[in-house]
Parts: C-alpha cells; structure tokens; sequence
C-alpha cells in the first residue's frame, strides 16, 4: 500500500505539471480561433461587398449589352434600306446609260439649234446666202 501511495504522490505533481502544460498549449489556440474567426467574419462581410460591387457592375454591363443591341438592331434597319452590290453596279449602269441618253439628245438638241438659227436668218434677211 505504500508503494501505491508513493506512486500517487509522484503522479499528482506530474499530472499537475500536464494540466499545465496542457492550458498553456491550448490558450494560444483558443486565441488563433478568435482570430480564425474574426478573419472568417471580415471576409464574409468583404466578400459580401465586393459581391454587391461585382452585381452593381454586371447591371450596368447588361444594360449597356442591351443598349448596344438595340442600336444594332436599328442599324440593321436602316441597312435593309440601302442598295446592295448588285443593286448599286447596276444603279452605276442605269446612271452611265442615261449619260450616254443625254450626250445624243444634246447632239440633236444642237442640230435643231443651227436649224433654227439658219431660219431665224434666212427670215431677217430674205435670202438664201446668209446661211
């Protein structure tokens, strides 16, 4: 029985000597998981800013996608309305025959001048000689 009390009063100082150590070892973890914590919350809350942030951003690159779109759409419409390559080659052709029209009306438009103005002279003055 003395032996056993003996070895009871080695293990109480050394078991005080763990509880010790042991509180001493697991007060700085009871401070890193405050900080964890504390850090976990901090980012939540940034994480949360910087979420509203991005959302505010996506709205006003939807609403100018939107904008865009309809601006393309009313280009669009206004394209439909503009001649295409073959219709504008052939536009050129129409414009080039009626140049060509045009010359030859005024070649006879000035035979029938020097007509009239040979007449207007043979009027004034009565004879055949003055053409």
């Amino acid at each position: 029985m003395e032996d056993l009390v003996t070895w009871i009063s080695l293990a109480s100082p050394l078991l005080s000597l763990a509880t010790v150590v042991y509180v001493w070892l697991t007060a700085g973890s009871k401070k890193a998981q405050a900080d964890i914590d504390a850090f976990k919350k901090s980012a939540s809350d940034d994480f949360q800013g910087i979420r509203a942030s991005v959302d505010v951003k996506c709205g006003e690159i939807d609403r100018k996608v939107e904008d865009h779109a309809m601006r393309i759409q009313s280009i669009e419409g206004e394209m439909k309305h503009l001649p295409d390559v073959k219709a504008f080659t052939e536009l050129r052709l129409a414009v080039s025959e009626i140049k060509g029209e045009a010359g030859k009306q005024a070649e006879v438009v000035n035979g029938i001048a020097r007509t009239v103005h040979r007449m207007e002279n043979f009027l004034l003055t009565g004879s055949k000689s003055a053409a």
